[in-house]
């Protein structure tokens, strides 16, 4: 495990991970889920693999105090436009769906891979723009094993994902014709924008929505029954 990097090289990934997935004191929800009912256990199954109350609170308490820095005292306000409840879940199953994915083709992800995205990141570099040890070591000092361990599988699981997205992507023929360039340009109608940044801007677009409509099939065909009571009417596919 690349946890073995964090005890001999001091290493770890960016610090924006350390702020969004701090452990959330979990005793705020010990009361949910008690029972042998699955609706007082689960917020849903997904394929037959569950994802908990716990899990979803959890995530939840996350989101909602990234809004509150947001929209600071407007938060209360603007709450119930927001639908939090509902996109956190669709995340969590979304999540679920492709971590099942990345399972079936069989995606891996390497010590080295993961150690390669911690170096990278600047909060850890120096003024020439290498990787600063000592610098690392002040920063993570003062984290647990277990917290460390915590950051390296969220690493572990975006590399996951971004695997996923690009095997996936690969299996198809993706191209920007000339014709689709000029037609961006005359839209925009500045003629001085570089032509091969237009050309990987719409490349880029365009696996984008290939994959997001990849997903849409995968989530339509897959079943999945929402205990939550967050529509009028449960999904159970």
């Amino acid at each position: 495990m690349a946890i073995k990097f964090f005890k001999k090289r001091k290493n770890v990934r960016i610090i924006l991970w350390i702020i969004t997935i701090l452990i959330i004191p979990g005793f705020f929800f010990w009361g949910v889920g008690i029972g042998s009912d699955k609706k007082s256990q689960y917020a849903a199954i997904v394929n037959r693999e569950p994802i908990s109350l716990r899990e979803f609170y959890d995530q939840l308490w996350k989101v909602e105090q990234k809004y509150r820095e947001i929209f600071g005292e407007n938060y209360s306000q603007i709450k119930d436009k927001l639908n939090i409840e509902k996109n956190v879940l669709e995340n969590l199953i979304r999540e679920k769906l492709l971590l099942q994915q990345a399972r079936k083709k069989r995606i891996r992800v390497y010590k080295n891979e993961i150690v390669s995205v911690i170096k990278q990141d600047p909060i850890f570099k120096n003024e020439k723009g290498e990787f600063d040890e000592e610098k690392f070591k002040q920063i993570i000092s003062n984290y647990p094993e277990e917290e460390l361990a915590k950051i390296e599988q969220e690493i572990k699981k975006e590399i996951l994902l971004q695997k996923l997205k690009e095997q996936v992507v690969s299996e198809t023929t993706i191209d920007v014709s000339d014709k689709e360039v000029e037609d961006y340009l005359k839209f925009t109608g500045n003629e001085k924008i570089d032509r091969e940044n237009i050309r990987k801007m719409i490349l880029w677009q365009k696996k984008e929505n290939y994959f997001e409509d990849w997903y849409k099939k995968l989530r339509e065909k897959s079943k999945i029954i929402i205990y939550l009571p967050l529509e009028k009417k449960i999904e159970e596919k």
